[in-house]
């Protein structure tokens, strides 16, 4: 359970200060004109910003968790915390629900962050095959320490086939209305393949 804290906490500390859809031409036509490009793996598909600096697992820092799979960081950096998104797997058990999966990432979170707050958590589903997959979304605030601003964090949680993902949103709680629109967007396009 640590290694999930360190997961969800480490990655979007680190990236914020560090230097499955389908796989359609269509998809990609439509990020681009979104000025958004479409980043895949074998696994999933997201939509990042253009702009935005992709980090690869291969490119993080030590003290980044080894269920991180990849980062992006917004491009324009702040001194304070840079918005980021970041999407980490783990293998987990067959039975482990998705809901399951959040809480005990939360339970562990909850007592990790100052001033932790819990803004919204709730199901929803993802397209995948014929009847989808039920997703997890949970939104809370906190701060890694007392010196540290408070962040504000929005998970998506999924888990198919002994494989449970989590992408990260983090960002300052007075963000840019562009920045928060992004993170979001880039939130709602992850996909399973």
């Amino acid at each position: 359970m640590k290694k999930i804290l360190s997961l969800i906490l480490g990655v979007s500390f680190v990236l914020s200060g560090c230097g499955g859809g389908s796989d359609t031409t269509e998809d990609k036509k439509v990020a681009d004109a979104a000025n958004k490009t479409v980043y895949e793996t074998t696994n999933f598909s997201i939509q990042i910003p253009k702009d935005w600096e992709t980090i690869e697992k291969n490119n993080f820092t030590s003290n980044v968790p080894e269920q991180t799979v990849v980062g992006f960081r917004n491009n324009i950096k702040s001194d304070i915390f840079t918005a980021n998104l970041n999407i980490a797997q783990k293998v987990v058990e067959e039975t482990l629900g998705v809901k399951d999966f959040a809480k005990s990432s939360m339970a562990i979170i909850k007592t990790s962050l100052i001033g932790f707050e819990q803004i919204n958590e709730g199901e929803d589903k993802m397209e995948y095959g014929k009847d989808g997959l039920v997703t997890y979304r949970l939104e809370f605030e906190g701060k890694k320490s007392a010196s540290e601003p408070i962040i504000h964090f929005k998970q998506l949680y999924v888990v198919n086939g002994g494989i449970g993902y989590t992408v990260t949103s983090a960002r300052q709680q007075n963000e840019d209305e562009p920045v928060v629109n992004a993170l979001d967007e880039m939130l709602n396009s992850f996909l399973l393949k």
